[in-house]
């Protein structure tokens, strides 16, 4: 009968509910949350940081001590790197006047004996070999130096 009250329950879709719709409607809603947390770098965050302490006395002054001797370890490891090149380079220098020497002397001897052609030939590879250790040295430089270049850019 129109007007009388039902006590069946009713299932109304909440989407099409208007102002007019019965009040009676039930409906169940189930909510769910998460939430992430993350940080990059060698140390957390300060506030998380602090939260050590509760957990691990002195908690966030050992992990500081942690990271304070990780940096001073990638140093020394980048320190000997560098010394290791540069003393590698200078070797490398010294290796490669020495036999230039020696081999522009023996030029200049052949010469001086009667081998023009020979002592000439040998002084010329030995300047052609130079300059092309040279010009290559530059070109890779060039090199390195773009590439880092365009790594700084893409940060």
């Amino acid at each position: 009968m129109p007007g009388e009250a039902s006590a069946e329950p009713v299932n109304v879709d909440a989407t099409r509910m208007t102002p007019n719709t019965p009040q009676r409607v039930s409906r169940q809603m189930q909510m769910s949350a998460s939430a992430s947390f993350s940080f990059s770098g060698p140390l957390p965050p300060p506030e998380v940081l602090a939260k050590y302490n509760d957990v691990i006395p002195n908690g966030a002054e050992r992990i500081m001590k942690m990271a304070e001797g990780q940096q001073s370890h990638r140093q020394g490891l980048e320190k000997t790197v560098v010394e290791g090149n540069v003393k590698s380079e200078r070797r490398g220098q010294w290796m490669g006047l020495f036999i230039s020497t020696i081999v522009i002397g023996a030029g200049t001897y052949l010469a001086a004996t009667g081998h023009q052609t020979t002592g000439g030939l040998l002084v010329s590879v030995n300047v052609v070999a130079l300059a092309g250790v040279f010009v290559y040295g530059k070109h890779q430089q060039r090199q390195e130096l773009e590439g880092k270049k365009e790594q700084f850019k893409r940060k």
